[in-house]
């Protein structure tokens, strides 16, 4: 079970199922002793437990959850008493670095509200996640970037209410977040990586929402912009199904009942041939 959970400075020390809810997994510290953040003094002097309960990255179609121990310890050398760190997750927090990273891959490609049902979480916690990610990107610039992405996240997906997101497209990497979908909001953020960072990024991938291209023509004047093929294959299948709708209404229309059943055949099912990729057609 150690070696499944792969958190190299714990170990498994005993697993539960609980049916219907997932797995449970008692872990604790490999070695006891940590550094003093006073004195430096290495100790392992227990002053008080605290035991708390944290989910981690599924295993198979198993939720899990890792029941951990935050010790505070008395340190010998100063007499002064603190709290662990754990690198596993940050304090405050009921979930591991790495099932958030696992859940805002998610969003990337969802929205909030699905991910969330989806992952048993509640969507006040996947957007915590998100601003905790955005006050990281605050505090340094994107180094090296030469070809930005901007998308977005849906937080119920068919309504507008969205984060921004920015996006090393060579790093596949996110390197900026904006938590309102305005022109002001992402010229504000985008500007205050300087001209030293924006001078430098060759092209910029958005879709078809015309103030990014407006941010963009505007800061980085020298960028080549480029419509995500995504939302240009989406107007596009959009506007050939309004189309094919407008074809088969006059086909409907029509008197001669012969005519209008062989138009009707014709039509049935040319929704899903007119989305297939040439090579898959018969």
């Amino acid at each position: 079970m150690t070696s499944l959970l792969n958190i190299p400075q714990f170990k498994v020390i005993d697993y539960q199922f609980q049916s219907g809810i997932g797995i449970f997994l008692k872990i604790e510290k490999k070695d006891p002793k940590v550094q003093c953040p006073n004195c430096s003094k290495t100790t392992d002097k227990l002053h008080q437990n605290h035991r708390y309960v944290i989910r981690d990255l599924p295993f198979g179609d198993k939720q899990v959850y890792l029941q951990v121990n935050r010790r505070q310890i008395r340190c010998d050398g100063c007499g002064s008493k603190f709290s662990e760190e754990l690198e596993l997750v940050r304090k405050k927090r009921i979930y591991t670095e790495r099932f958030k990273n696992k859940i805002i891959e998610e969003v990337l490609e969802s929205d909030i509200r699905n991910v969330a049902r989806r992952n048993g979480v509640s969507e006040q916690q996947i957007e915590t996640m998100l601003k905790e990610l955005a006050a990281g990107f605050v505090e340094e610039k994107p180094q090296g970037l030469k070809k930005l992405g901007i998308d977005e996240i849906a937080v119920v997906k068919g309504q507008k209410n969205y984060y921004v997101v920015l996006i090393d497209l060579e790093k596949r990497a996110i390197v900026g977040m904006v938590e309102k979908r305005t022109t002001a909001e992402v010229e504000q953020y985008v500007s205050s990586w300087g001209e030293e960072v924006l001078s430098q990024i060759e092209e910029v991938s958005i879709d078809l929402w015309k103030p990014y291209k407006k941010v963009i023509e505007k800061l980085m004047p020298q960028a080549e912009i480029v419509a995500d093929r995504f939302h240009v294959m989406k107007q596009v299948n959009e506007e050939l199904d309004t189309k094919r709708k407008e074809i088969k209404k006059q086909v409907e229309k029509l008197k001669n009942k012969a005519e209008r059943e062989k138009g009707l055949l014709a039509l049935k099912k040319s929704k899903y041939v007119l989305l297939k990729n040439e090579e898959t057609l018969k």
